[in-house]
């Protein structure tokens, strides 16, 4: 971005603000990023841009993924000619908050090691959930390369410098980062979960208010967390589930015990010997020992063998085995749900996502919530208000889907 570029935002900001858009500048350019840069200039054509600018150079601390040159040159026209797009294509590359393991002037991003992860929260909220979340960025670092996950292609770290007289570290990157999808396509297109993306998408609920609506748009509203069954958990249990032919009910309590209602769990938060309360108001208990982590309910357990894949509601975790649970407690989903949406409300999001001591829906460890929404909450919490065929969900489940 050339320096002279900036005079139409400048008018926009206080001296130290242009101060800190000329170093922000000139650290674009000595990363060879300048088309990153330009992008962020050209923001300042919309009051949204405007204040995403000002947030970004109001003196705190950010960490900002530039794609280089040669990776944006590759995003549509579709996108660099819409402002709204474009504007959240930035938010999602800057993250409020310090990464780094150095304090030097080239900076090395904070990486935990394969398969374990770092993960932190963007600017950019969801607009497919009502719960208005904070979308997260995970990325892990195997031998001497960092790499983000959950995006179409490799994408990885490639250099970095810090802004001068600003506490902004820019990290350049090889690909343009891809914000997570709904729950319903992140399934659909994992070769694990076919049985469950069928599931979701052919599944049809109709309301009280007579509105109809899939089982995954469903599943969209307001933040959750997902135990997902791969296609070979559900194979193994076909005469579990031929038995709920008739019990819509006790589906809809086995799914609930799959999730966790108004927070995303992530896997940096999950710790050895520490509980979750389900959607069904039931207790989720984790345990960790040298063969993986384990999640348990009632008396099924399940190895989580993938996690934190990310969707634009909330995380999804692959398990091993369904947890097939037909307890339920309303009163207590209500209550975890309740403390996990006053929780997200003073949530802060600068830095990396961990586990804290302290907090909603939780037994001995808690998450620093995502966002919800009471109503969306309630969807979940009052899925059995709702009417589908119990032997088309079997159906799906074990019939056309699985592979």
């Amino acid at each position: 971005m050339r320096l002279q570029n900036l005079a139409v935002l400048a008018a926009f900001v206080s001296v130290s603000y242009a101060q800190n858009l000329t170093a922000f500048a000139n650290a674009l350019q000595s990363l060879g990023a300048t088309t990153f840069g330009s992008i962020a200039s050209n923001l300042s054509s919309t009051p949204q841009g405007q204040t995403a600018i000002q947030t970004l150079l109001s003196g705190g601390n950010f960490t900002i993924f530039a794609p280089s040159n040669d990776a944006l040159a590759a995003v549509p026209e579709s996108v660099t000619s819409n402002s709204s797009a474009l504007l959240d294509v930035v938010l999602y590359h800057v993250l409020p908050g310090s990464f780094s393991s150095s304090n030097s002037s080239t900076p090395f991003l904070m990486s935990a090691t394969f398969p374990n992860h770092t993960l932190g929260r963007t600017l950019l909220n969801s607009t497919e959930s009502e719960g208005n979340v904070s979308q997260v960025l995970a990325w892990t670092k195997e031998g001497n390369t960092i790499s983000f996950l959950n995006q179409p292609t490799n994408v990885s770290v490639v250099n970095s410098t810090r802004v001068e007289g600003a506490q902004i570290d820019i990290y350049l990157i090889n690909g343009v980062l891809t914000s997570p999808p709904t729950l319903t396509a992140l399934v659909s297109n994992s070769t694990n979960t076919t049985s469950l993306g069928g599931l979701l998408n052919n599944t049809f609920i109709a309301g009280s208010d007579g509105s109809n609506t899939t089982l995954g748009n469903y599943l969209s509203q307001g933040t959750i967390t997902a135990f997902a069954p791969i296609n070979a958990a559900f194979s193994a249990i076909q005469s579990s589930l031929s038995s709920l032919a008739t019990n819509q009910s006790g589906l809809i309590t086995v799914l609930q015990n799959h999730l966790i209602n108004g927070t995303a769990l992530y896997s940096t938060e999950i710790a050895n010997n520490t509980s979750q309360t389900s959607a069904a108001g039931e207790t989720l208990h984790f345990s960790t020992n040298s063969s993986g982590t384990f999640v348990t309910s009632g008396s099924a357990s399940a190895k989580i063998i993938q996690t934190d894949l990310l969707t634009s509601n909330g995380v999804v975790h692959l398990i091993d085995n369904v947890l097939v649970n037909l307890e339920s407690d309303p009163a207590a989903a209500s209550s975890a749900f309740a403390s996990a949406t006053s929780a997200a409300a003073t949530e802060t999001r600068a830095g990396p996502i961990a586990a804290s001591a302290t907090g909603p829906n939780s037994g001995s460890s808690t998450t620093s919530g995502g966002g919800s929404n009471n109503a969306a909450g309630a969807l979940i919490m009052n899925l059995h208000s709702c009417t589908f065929s119990v032997a088309t969900v079997i159906s799906f489940v074990l019939g056309a889907y699985m592979i």
